[in-house]
């Protein structure tokens, strides 16, 4: 096997150094682990059965298995994990593997630790291994391209929100979304059960910023204006929200609006209620994190990507529609 000593000579550091990024990464400069986890991977450190010394693990440590040929990010995402990790109060050990590991070898890591991490394809039967041990195990997969998000199920908490605000008159701005229409059913599904009336004219699907203009322009000419929107997207609340300020409305006193899912990373801020997932800020290594420690301390964890639990976050584009205020906006509409 080989040691620490080779290892911090390979990267011209020091022995301290190299078992600091092994156990306290989150104490060792970028570069410097960096180099350390460069020359950990050129030299396969830590391929054995028996861990050294240094390596002796606790019910508070945390295997996190980087497989063969991982790549560069890989070693960043071990540094978040060990972050991770000791902000839950556990602690982070680091192991390369080669491909060559027996069933017994990670019987062995696995029975040392309170838990495991891996990052990158493991071998095959390593995953099934560990499941199999009946400790806690998590991976750290790579983010879908396109991460999928149920439309309806959040459309119909954003309506039922404002609906449980008072709302009569909610309105929904955008275009049908890739989900073949499933946000625009949420929506009506929503109306349905909070027993309020469907209005067609009240569904806006504006294809440029000149129609969401019109769109704020005509709100006054209701006899019942609408007082809250539904937007498909971020976007489209976000471009609604500027043309209901330019045209004179104030946002959420007289309009409330509540966005469905969150901005895109390119996206500026803007302060608008969506309804999003709850882990949607959330990067791989922390949410793996989080569920890991969390199943640790005892606490049940929803491993079904189907059942994705949805958040409101309030941004301060929504708020209670008083009857005082329906009565008056009623009457400047009459007169």
């Amino acid at each position: 096997m080989v040691s620490t000593t080779e290892v911090a000579k390979h990267a011209g550091v020091s022995q301290t150094t190299v078992s600091r990024v092994l156990n306290r990464p989150e104490q060792v400069r970028k570069e410097t682990y960096d180099k350390v986890m460069q020359a950990l991977a050129e030299l396969d450190y830590g391929n054995s059965a028996q861990p050294a010394k240094e390596e002796v693990v606790s019910s508070r440590d945390v295997l996190v298995l980087l497989a063969k040929d991982s790549p560069a990010e890989s070693f960043d995402t071990f540094r978040e994990l060990a972050e991770q990790a000791q902000a839950f109060g556990y602690h982070a050990v680091g192991r390369f593997l080669t491909g060559a590991e027996t069933a017994k070898d990670i019987q062995g890591f696995a029975n040392q630790v309170a838990g495991t991490v891996s990052i990158g394809e493991l071998p095959a039967g390593i995953s099934e291994q560990l499941r199999g041990t009946g400790q806690a195990f998590r991976q750290v997969e790579a983010v879908p391209a396109t991460e999928s998000f149920d439309g309806h199920q959040a459309a119909y908490l954003a309506t039922s929100h404002l609906a449980s605000e008072n709302h009569e008159q909610i309105g929904w701005v955008g275009a049908d979304r890739e989900d073949s229409g499933e946000r625009l059913q949420g929506y009506y599904e929503a109306l349905a059960h909070h027993q309020l009336k469907l209005r067609k004219k009240r569904i806006h699907t504006p294809h440029n910023p000149g129609d969401f203009d019109a769109l704020a322009a005509g709100l006054r000419t209701f006899q019942k204006p609408t007082s809250a929107f539904v937007a498909a997207s971020y976007e489209d609340a976000v471009q609604l929200v500027d043309a209901l300020e330019s045209a004179g409305h104030k946002v959420p006193k007289e309009v409330s609006v509540i966005a469905i899912g969150a901005p895109k990373e390119s996206a500026p801020t803007v302060k608008v209620t969506t309804v999003k997932p709850v882990h949607a800020e959330q990067s791989i290594a922390q949410q793996v994190m989080q569920q890991l420690t969390q199943q640790l301390d005892g606490k049940a964890v929803e491993t079904d990507a189907s059942a994705q639990e949805l958040q409101i976050d309030n941004q301060k584009t929504v708020k209670a529609f008083k009857t005082k205020q329906q009565v008056k906006t009623t009457s400047k509409s009459k007169s």
